[in-house]
């Protein structure tokens, strides 16, 4: 598949997708009200960016032409070593949790893809993962999803 079509259709895709952000955001207030932006102020601002950007995409992929195919067999390859471990986390999330899986990933990611030893790449995931749990669950006070661990410890 060549590298053109390919960004014609990411650039659609994306066009597709801010277009659905903007529908999204005029269903709710878009302005800014008493005590600041309402809740469609800042999706409608990002599907607008994101629209600019798809139309930007289109019009640089079709003014430019780029011989060659997108990617070889080689570079895929190390694409999908990106993407497999990650599906494995989404798919485990439901059951393990958003941070029991996110430090795995990041433990794993730093050691496959890092060149990191098992304990620097552990550390890596355990010290990340705790500071994201602080900040979401302490300071920002959201509740993301939690597995059996964040439960027996009380969470």
């Amino acid at each position: 598949m060549s590298r053109r079509t390919l960004e014609i259709a990411t650039a659609a895709t994306l066009g597709v997708f801010a277009s659905a952000v903007i529908a999204g955001s005029l269903q709710l207030d878009t302005g800014w009200g008493t005590t600041g932006p309402q809740a469609g102020y800042v999706p409608l601002r990002l599907g607008g960016l994101l629209l600019v950007v798809s139309l930007l995409i289109l019009l640089q992929s079709v003014r430019t032409a780029i011989p060659g195919s997108f990617a070889t067999r080689e570079e895929f390859g190390r694409s999908f070593s990106l993407l497999w471990p990650t599906l494995v986390m989404v798919v485990a999330m439901p059951w393990l949790g958003i941070y029991l899986t996110a430090a795995v990933y990041l433990a794993f990611m730093a050691h496959r893809h890092g060149g990191q030893g098992w304990a620097r790449a552990a550390a890596l995931g355990i010290v990340t993962t705790v500071l994201f749990f602080l900040v979401f669950e302490f300071w920002f006070g959201v509740s993301l999803a939690k597995g059996p661990i964040e439960n027996w410890l009380g969470f």
